[in-house]
C-alpha cells in the first residue's frame, strides 16, 4: 500500500562531580570519575535514558542507512558532543517562544547530546528557553481545557482538533508538569488520529501569515505509546514551501518539482515500530504500474493541475520513499521515549541536503545526499505533531499515543 504524505548518555553526574568535595580523598575520586567519563566519550560510547544528563557520544558514533526506491544517498553520521547538564528541569507552562533566531545554514546531526538540553548546554524549559527555540510547547496552558489550550497555541491547522475522541490532553499520563496531548484513536470517533501544525509566522501568529524562511530545522518531543499500539499511518514531519504559500498544496501521488513544496516524515513499521525516514523529491523513482490500484489518470491530472511534472514522459504515482537505517531503530513502546528530527535543505540545485533523526539521544538514521529544492526561495518553516491514521488503517483498533513537551529550534535541542 502506498504512504500518504506531504509533505543519553551517560549517567547523571555525582555530587562529587558537581560540588567541592569536602575532602581530599572525595575529590580525587571525583577526578578519576571525571577522567573516567571522559574517556568514554572519546571512544563514542553513550548510555542511559533520555530523562538524564551525562557525557555525550564524542568522535565515534557513525552509522550508514540504505535508502529504497530513492535516488538519494546515505552516509555516516560523525560529530562531537559536549557534557550535559544533569538536572531535567520539568517546565510548568506552555507558551511561544517568539524570539526565533535568523535563518540557519547547513547543520551537521553530531554525536548523541545528553538530556540537559540543547547539546553541550544547560536543561531549559518552556518558562527558561533557549535563544535557538522557535516554539515550546508544554501543554500545561488551559489547565487541561484543550480549547482553551489550541487557541493560545501556535498551531494554526490541528485536524481532528474538534473531536475529543481523536485528540484532548490527559493527565494520566505526563512526561512533565501536570498535562500532556492525548490522542484516544477511540472508536467512536472511528479510531482516527489527529495532528497539529506549527507554522513560522513572519510577525504574529495566524492563520495565512507571513512564513519565516530556514534552510535547517530541529523537532523534539517526548512520545508515550500504549503497550497496544500497533500502527500509523504517518507521524511526525518538517516541511516548508515558499514565505507566501501558506497552505498544504495535498501533492500526495505527485513528484515534486523543487519549487513549491518539501519535507520529511519519521515513520515506523506496523506491529515493529522499527523507524525510518520518508520523503518526496525531484528525479524520484515512481510507480508506473499504479493503475492496478488507482485512478492513474485522475492522479496525472491533479498534478498536472499543480504545475508538477508526474506524467510528463509517461502515467505514474509517485508516493513517498522509504529509507531504512542499516539496522533496525525500533521506538519504545508503553514508556516515554525522546525522538528528535532534523532536515537540512539542500544548496539550490545541488544533492548535499540532509536529514537525521535521534531515539533517547542515540542516531536513529542519518541520510545525505539529498536535493529537495531548485530555489532558495523554497525554504523549511513548518513542524507537525502527527498521529495521521484513518478509519481503513486502524482496523478496529485504538491506536493511542501520548506527546509532551515540544520544540522547534534551529539548532540541536537534546532530550530534557
Amino acid at each position: 500500500m502506498p504512504r500518504f504524505a506531504l509533505i543519553p548518555a551517560a549517567s547523571p553526574d555525582t555530587p562529587e562531580e558537581m560540588g567541592i568535595s569536602p575532602t581530599t580523598v572525595a575529590a580525587l575520586l571525583a577526578l578519576t570519575f571525571s577522567v573516567s567519563a571522559c574517556s568514554s566519550s572519546d571512544e563514542g560510547t553513550a548510555a542511559g535514558n533520555g530523562n538524564s544528563g551525562g557525557v555525550a557520544s564524542g568522535d565515534g558514533g557513525a552509522a550508514s542507512g540504505g535508502s529504497s526506491n530513492t535516488g538519494g544517498s546515505t552516509a555516516g553520521a560523525q560529530g562531537t558532543g559536549g557534557r550535559a547538564n544533569s538536572s531535567g528541569g520539568a517546565s510548568s507552562s506552555g507558551g511561544a517562544v517568539t524570539s526565533g533566531g535568523a535563518s540557519s545554514g547547513g547543520a551537521s546531526p553530531g554525536g548523541a547530546s545528553g538530556s540537559g538540553g540543547s547539546a553541550g548546554g544547560p536543561a531549559r524549559s518552556c518558562a527558561d528557553p533557549d535563544p535557538n527555540w522557535l516554539y515550546c510547547e508544554d501543554f500545561e496552558r488551559g489547565a487541561g481545557d484543550f480549547d482553551a489550550f489550541l487557541a493560545g497555541s501556535q498551531f494554526l491547522d490541528s485536524p481532528g482538533s474538534n473531536d475529543r475522541g481523536r485528540i484532548t490532553l490527559a493527565s494520566d499520563q505526563v512526561h512533565s508538569g501536570s498535562w500532556a496531548v492525548f490522542l484516544p484513536a477511540a472508536a467512536s470517533s472511528g479510531y482516527q488520529g489527529a495532528s497539529l501544525d506549527w507554522y513560522a509566522c513572519d510577525g504574529a501568529s495566524r492563520t495565512n501569515c507571513p512564513l519565516r524562511s530556514f534552510d535547517s530545522l530541529y523537532f523534539r518531543v517526548w512520545v508515550r505509546f500504549a503497550p497496544d499500539h500497533r500502527y500509523i499511518h504517518h507521524f511526525l514531519s518538517i516541511s516548508g514551501s515558499q514565505p507566501n504559500d501558506f497552505w498544504y498544496h495535498g501533492s500526495a501521488g505527485c513528484m515534486p518539482n523543487g519549487t513549491m513544496e518539501m519535507g520529511t516524515t519519521v515513520d515506523y513499521h506496523e506491529d515493529t515500530h522499527e523507524s525510518f525516514f520518508y520523503t518526496y523529491y525531484p528525479g524520484m523513482a515512481c510507480d508506473t504500474a499504479c493503475d492496478r490500484y488507482a485512478d492513474v489518470a485522475s492522479i496525472c491530472a491533479d498534478c498536472a493541475s499543480k504545475g508538477l511534472p508526474t506524467c510528463d514522459v509517461q502515467p505514474q504515482c509517485c508516493w513517498g520513499a522509504n529509507m531504512e537505517p542499516p539496522t533496525p531503530q525500533p521506538y519504545p513502546i508503553g514508556e516515554w521515549f525522546c525522538l528528535e528530527l532534523t532536515m537540512t535543505a539542500n544548496t539550490p540545485s545541488a544533492s548535499d541536503g540532509e536529514q537525521t533523526y535521534w531515539i533517547n539521544g542515540q542516531l536513529g538514521h542519518h541520510v545525505d545526499g539529498m536535493n529537495w529544492r531548485t530555489t532558495s526561495a523554497l525554504a523549511l518553516n513548518r513542524a507537525r505533531l502527527a498521529h495521521y491514521i484513518e478509519t481503513s488503517d486502524a482496523g478496529g483498533h485504538s491506536n493511542q499515543v501520548w506527546f509532551d513537551d515540544m520544540v522547534v529550534s534551529t539548532q540541536r535541542i537534546g532530550c530534557q
